[in-house]
This record gives structure tokens, sequence and C-alpha cells, in this order.
């Protein structure tokens, strides 16, 4: 978690996909259970100042090369292609905005450009303090809470199930439970 729990509030939740959001173990990759049950209930959320909790899927899908348009617009296809296949893409409308791959930013996780990316993409008004970022990742997660001063949850660690997710999410962003 972050060093001043409670003094920087939270505009927005960034969340990793595979192996947060889906079991990429899985053929084919699949939500872990509890996923859209949680996902519909964060999507409700208000930030302590009760305005709505920005949620945003942020990935390291892939970086074409040469990174020119074209190849960043058919990556993000690629991307919104397999997010359909797992019926998440309905919490993260509208896509162009809450949606962000790392070839956006022309750099992979955990760059601090890549989330500053993807707070602009979703038009917040806000620092990487006013973030929480989930991940499994232990390496983001070091990353964005020691240099970069991001609030963080690491899937599988401060939680295992999806289903504590919005309790726990609530009482780190400070909204009501």
């Amino acid at each position: 978690m972050g060093r001043r729990r409670g003094t920087t509030m939270i505009k927005a939740l960034l969340l990793d996909l595979g192996d947060t959001l889906i079991d990429t173990h899985k053929t084919p990759p699949a939500p872990f259970p509890g996923v859209e049950d949680a996902l519909g209930v964060l999507k409700t959320l208000e930030t302590a100042d009760h305005k709505p909790l920005v949620m945003c899927l942020v990935s390291d899908f892939t970086m074409p090369e040469p990174r020119t348009p074209e190849a960043i617009a058919a990556a993000f296809a690629d991307y919104l292609r397999e997010l359909d296949k797992t019926h998440l893409r309905r919490f993260f409308e509208p896509v162009d905005e809450r949606v962000t791959l790392s070839t956006h930013a022309g750099q992979r996780k955990p760059a601090a450009i890549v989330f500053k990316m993807a707070l602009e993409r979703a038009k917040v008004h806000g620092t990487l303090r006013n973030t929480l970022l989930i991940t499994e990742n232990a390496e983001h997660i070091r990353v964005c809470r020691d240099e970069l001063h991001m609030k963080t949850l690491q899937f599988g660690v401060d939680f295992t199930a999806w289903s504590e997710a919005p309790k726990l999410i609530s009482q780190t962003i400070g909204a009501d439970a």
C-alpha cells in the first residue's frame, strides 16, 4: 500500500488484465471467479469527494516494431478482440479512454509514462499519487509503490479472491463500503 494512506485522494483504478483479471493458464483464457461481479461493484464506486472512480485497463499486450500509428491501431484492435473474448470489455467503455496499451506510450510497464498515458486517455485530472494499481506482478507493485508513489494492491498477495476486492478497494480509496 502507499505510504501516506488517507492523505491523497484516489481518482483512478488501473487494472492489469493477464493473470490479474483473467487466468491466462486456462484455454481459452477466462476471468478469475468473481471478477465480473467485482467489476460491476467497482464500476459504481465513488471517490472520497463523491465523484465516480475511473476504472481503466493498462496492458503490456504487444509492442509493434516499427511503432507507427497504423501498427498501434492494429495492436489495439487485436487487444480489443482478446478483451471481447473474456466478456470484460463492457466494464471499460469507452475503450479509447479506458484501455491503454504500453505501445500507446512507447514503453512497457512499470514505466511512469504508461500510467500517465492511461490517466491522460481517461481524462483524469490528477497524478500517479491519485491512482491505485492492481496487478499480480510483484516487480510492478514495488516500482509503482516505492518509486512512483502510487497506491497498489497485489492480486494473489493482498487479496486472493475477487469476491474480496470491492470492500478492500473501497477501503483503500476512502469510499463508503
